[in-house]
């Protein structure tokens, strides 16, 4: 078995769960790669050298994984989606960050989480994803989202967004930005925006508008098989289109069009884990003393 650990930068308090982490992956003799620069960062910073079967940089070199570990928080996690991109290889998340929606398995839990992995008790939720499509062929080689897809202005200003479903005008939207997210993303950015939380399972897309000017708008949830188009124009010279964790500026007026993609990402749910466990525990719904 082949397990591939990808990962940014520890911070020094994590140095302990990170040689656990590889502890118990040696423990099990399987043949671990890692992501080149975290194995340069834990040289170099947590003075530890863990012991590895080989490295990864790109997507080519993950050819013979079985699984993949994303060891850091759900920034790291969605890094790791764009590795992966279409082959299928599932997906387990180590929570180093704060909240950790994707990222569900905690320090304390690591031995364990291996454990289980290893025990293959396990189900592979496959979360749909968003694909943008755009003449200037925007975010190649992988236009594709797990969480959301964003558009607003570079400097703080007004947007105008025609919206069109299945080439059927929705509305325009007068607003500082707009969210376009997948039921993985229900619980990002949408959700802070007053967007509704939609269970992974569900075909759906959530529109989210940022700080809308007209009182009367508000999240609506469409058919994941929608084809949504996008007419976007501002006062600024430039917008900002965000695919998850990526950024790119891009000149406006632009016309951009989002639809499911052909694939899913396979995400790992280790036996005990679940969605409403999840957003229970992360979002202390029902942290009443007379629960």
């Amino acid at each position: 078995m082949t397990i591939a650990v990808y990962g940014k930068r520890i911070d020094a308090e994590f140095a302990e769960a990170t040689r656990n982490l590889f502890a118990a992956l040696e423990k099990y003799r399987v043949n671990v790669l890692i992501y080149l620069p975290l194995l340069d960062y834990i040289k170099s910073n947590l003075s530890y050298t863990p012991h590895i079967g080989g490295t990864f940089i790109t997507t080519q070199d993950l050819k013979e994984t079985d699984v993949m570990i994303s060891l850091g928080g759900d920034g790291t996690f969605l890094d790791s989606i764009a590795l992966v991109q279409d082959m299928g290889i599932p997906i387990m998340g180590i929570n180093l960050g704060r909240l950790g929606f994707l990222a569900t398995t905690s320090i304390p839990e690591i031995d364990n989480s291996i454990d289980l992995l290893m025990a293959s008790k396990y189900s592979i939720e496959k979360r749909s994803m968003l694909q943008l499509v755009s003449d200037t062929k925007l975010f190649d080689p992988f236009p594709y989202a797990l969480n959301d897809m964003v558009i607003r202005n570079s400097v703080a200003g007004l947007l105008h967004v025609n919206t069109y479903i299945n080439g059927d005008y929705l509305s325009t939207y007068w607003a500082d930005g707009l969210i376009i997210a997948t039921p993985t993303g229900s619980t990002a950015y949408s959700l802070s925006v007053g967007g509704p939380i939609l269970t992974p399972n569900l075909s759906a897309f959530v529109l989210s508008a940022i700080a809308p000017h007209h009182l009367t708008v508000r999240p609506l949830v469409i058919p994941d098989d929608s084809l949504i188009e996008l007419e976007v124009s501002g006062r600024d010279e430039e917008l900002i289109v965000s695919l998850d964790s990526r950024n790119i500026r891009v000149p406006q007026p632009v016309k951009l069009m989002l639809k499911k993609a052909h694939f899913n990402a396979n995400v790992i749910c280790l036996k005990g884990t679940t969605f409403y466990r999840t957003i229970r525990s992360k979002l202390l719904w029902g942290m009443d003393k007379r629960n």
